[in-house]
């Protein structure tokens, strides 16, 4: 009987000391993390209008004499150039006879914003170039000879008022003359008169032409046109000089461009605006035209 109550002791005893094992639940299962989303492919590029091209045909004429604008434009949804031209396609041509130095403004527009092209037409006899007070050059008022056509032996009146300039001079046969003044003329081929003026922002070239009927004018030299392609660049681009010319024994360029023929091409890229003039000559005579790049 001890030797069972004793037996009872120690089974209990030993149960007191073993624990309940601790149930090992399986690891939780991370519930899926949400993707994040990806951002939408940004828009394809927004375009606003590009005008390839916008010149005028020849950019100095003579008062009567017509002009024709050219222009190419891309990704627009309207066109349209100013001076009551109005509307127009994406690429053509206008025929403008304007009576005085004009400035035509293309506009290209679609609905990511507004691009826009200046051409300058030239008459000869008044301002050279509507610009010329943004740069502070010289400014020609009056540059005109009356009557525009003589018969060889007459004379004409060439009238001239220039403005901002301490150096202006005529040619042929005037070097050194007054801001203003008046000159009568009688030369025996028709002949175009050139005025220079001068003063510490630059040079400023205009030029009108007095015809002369009964003269040999098939030998005298010819300028069809001279232009700049575009004749607005930023500092570093270039642009395109082009000419073409007739009758002429020898042509030249100045601001270093030099020698060359009757008509061509050469590319420049003026750091400042900058006038370049053309002179065709030969035994009869010179004829002179002007174009301007514009350095913004």
């Amino acid at each position: 009987m001890k030797k069972l109550l004793v037996a009872l002791l120690m089974i209990t005893a030993l149960a007191a000391c073993v624990q309940t094992p601790v149930p090992v639940l399986p690891a939780a299962t991370p519930s899926s993390t949400a993707t994040p989303a990806t951002p939408s492919a940004p828009a394809t590029g927004t375009y606003t209008p590009n005008i390839n091209s916008f010149e005028a045909l020849p950019s100095t004429i003579q008062a009567g004499e017509k002009s024709i604008l050219r222009w190419e434009v891309i990704n627009a949804t309207s066109v349209s150039i100013n001076q009551d031209i109005g509307p127009i396609p994406l690429k053509g041509n206008w025929l403008v006879e304007p009576t005085k130095t004009t400035t035509y403004t293309l506009s290209a527009t679609n609905k990511y914003g507004t691009a826009t092209m200046t051409a300058q037409v030239i008459v000869q006899g008044t301002i050279a170039a509507a610009t010329v007070e943004s740069y502070h050059l010289p400014v020609v008022k009056v540059l005109e000879v009356k009557p525009a056509n003589i018969v060889q032996g007459e004379s004409a009146k060439l009238t001239w008022e220039v403005e901002n300039s301490f150096d202006v001079a005529i040619s042929p046969g005037l070097s050194i003359i007054p801001n203003k003044g008046t000159k009568e003329v009688n030369p025996v081929f028709t002949t175009t008169y050139k005025l220079t003026a001068n003063n510490s922002n630059g040079t400023l070239i205009a030029a009108t032409t007095l015809t002369v009927s009964g003269a040999s004018t098939a030998e005298a030299p010819v300028i069809q046109y001279f232009i700049a392609t575009p004749y607005v660049i930023k500092k570093g681009e270039p642009s395109t000089l082009s000419w073409k010319s007739s009758e002429g024994s020898s042509a030249s360029i100045d601001k270093n461009v030099g020698i060359v023929d009757g008509s061509g091409a050469v590319q420049v890229s003026p750091t400042q605006t900058t006038t370049y003039l053309l002179t065709v000559t030969n035994p009869r005579g010179a004829q002179f035209q002007s174009v301007t790049v514009n350095v913004r």
